[in-house]
């Protein structure tokens, strides 16, 4: 029997003789964050933080560092359409009609044509577009131009303008709230108010029939959708209106942790902010974690900003690389590149970089260096997830609208929990 084996045998004494448990249960999801509010599991706590009595959570705001203007208090009436089954079904409908900016990726659905859990799926590269303010007369008005076009017939106008076949459980009634809903709570909805009496308000476009004997001249430069950096602090709100209905802020540059001020503050990471709002709190309702399949693509889009903002990242620090691999021999030499003109041109990608081709390779190494030091594996060890566990069951009985696929948040941790508890080299 290998050293490997005989620790995961006896992984549990009792009595001085070892068993195997079948499951070992972690409790509940109860602990909460003494600064932020939010929930965890006692086994998630910080160990040099903690005490038995008093365990510490660090992965929601670390440890208070990150201070968040969190969404004021929601109707019961909006909270009400997150505990719909059918408006659930359609969440990524109803947002996609109230979007002032487009989607651009290619959602590969076929993935959803089994019996299998949903799953939100994109390939190639996501990227978010916002169109002029006049529509074009052959297709109508769409995402910002809803917001200007025909008030008066804005339901039907959202409805004709939704793109691909309409679902047909999408409901007027839930349209028209919305509309009403985000007209007096979105400040970017706000802004597009008609005129108050003894005030002008007037959209000038760019064709022929243009006037130009007034003084001002307002045009547009291009007529086509403009695509809208990821570090702007509008970029996620007018991509997801029923996320941000308030139209809060998302993420800047500017943004700093807020246990130190001045020049020593430190930056808030796109990672730390994400993780901050993906936690559910005590007294707090976030339609973000509640919008189950709108859930999904919130994530995705937001693992892309981590990973863009880190690719930028050793883009900009390249002269801090080592510099035989930043002028590209190494890797010239290693593929037998022999093409001088290529060589110090590419950017590299170091092993830190998750996903890889160097962090594949280290890993690679690695495994080969194990097998020298213990011999080759015996075992070929596994590790599923099952989403009937009992953390994750009783965890969502409290939300028993969202299917269980949806809360891929709480199915991660507990996973990692797992991971963690029963990893023999750890």
């Amino acid at each position: 029997m290998t050293p490997v084996l005989r620790r995961l045998l006896l992984f549990r004494l009792v009595d001085g003789l070892s068993v195997l448990p079948e499951y070992i249960d972690n409790g509940d999801c109860s602990w909460v964050c003494e600064y932020c509010g939010a929930f965890f599991w006692y086994v998630e706590r910080t160990p040099n933080m903690s005490t038995v009595a008093h365990p510490r959570y660090n992965h929601c705001c670390r440890g208070g560092s990150i201070v968040l203007l969190y969404p004021s208090r929601f109707s019961s009436q909006f909270i009400r359409l997150y505990e719909s089954r059918k408006f659930l079904n359609d969440v990524r409908a109803y947002n996609s009609m109230f979007s002032v900016t487009s989607f651009g990726a290619n959602v590969d659905d076929d993935v959803n044509d089994s019996r299998g859990p949903y799953v939100f799926k994109v390939s190639g590269q996501i990227s978010d577009k916002i169109g002029s303010l006049s529509a074009d007369p052959a297709k109508g008005p769409r995402f910002l131009q809803l917001y200007l076009f025909d008030t008066d017939n804005e339901v039907e106008n959202r409805l004709r303008a939704f793109d691909g076949p309409r679902p047909p459980t999408l409901d007027s009634t839930v349209i028209d709230y919305l509309s009403r809903f985000l007209a007096e709570s979105n400040e970017y909805d706000r802004r597009y108010d008609l005129p108050l009496p003894g005030s002008l308000g007037c959209i000038v476009t760019s064709d022929d029939t243009t006037s130009t004997t007034y003084d001002i001249i307002i045009h547009s430069q291009q007529c086509h959708p403009q695509r809208i950096s990821k570090l702007h602090p509008s970029y996620m709100p007018l991509q997801y209106s029923l996320l941000f209905p308030s139209g809060e802020e998302g993420w800047s540059p500017r943004l700093k942790l807020g246990n130190r001020r001045g020049a020593n503050a430190q930056n808030l990471t796109v990672n730390m902010y994400y993780a901050y709002h993906v936690h559910a709190r005590q007294h707090i309702w976030s339609p973000i974690i509640n919008s189950s399949r709108l859930f999904q693509q919130y994530l995705v889009k937001a693992y892309t900003c981590i990973e863009e903002s880190r690719l930028d990242y050793i883009v900009r620090h390249q002269s801090n690389l080592r510099s035989d691999y930043v002028s590209g021999l190494y890797d010239a030499l290693s593929k037998g590149d022999r093409d001088v003109g290529s060589i110090g041109k590419q950017v590299f990608l170091p092993a830190s970089f998750t996903g890889g081709p160097r962090f594949m390779y280290s890993h690679y190494l690695d495994a080969l260096s194990i097998c020298r030091v213990y011999g080759n594996p015996q075992y070929f060890i596994t590790f599923t997830c099952n989403v009937k566990w009992p953390e994750i069951t009783r965890y969502m009985e409290t939300h028993h609208q969202i299917d269980t696929h949806s809360r891929v948040d709480i199915i991660s941790r507990v996973f990692n929990i797992k991971v963690r508890e029963y990893n023999p080299v750890s």
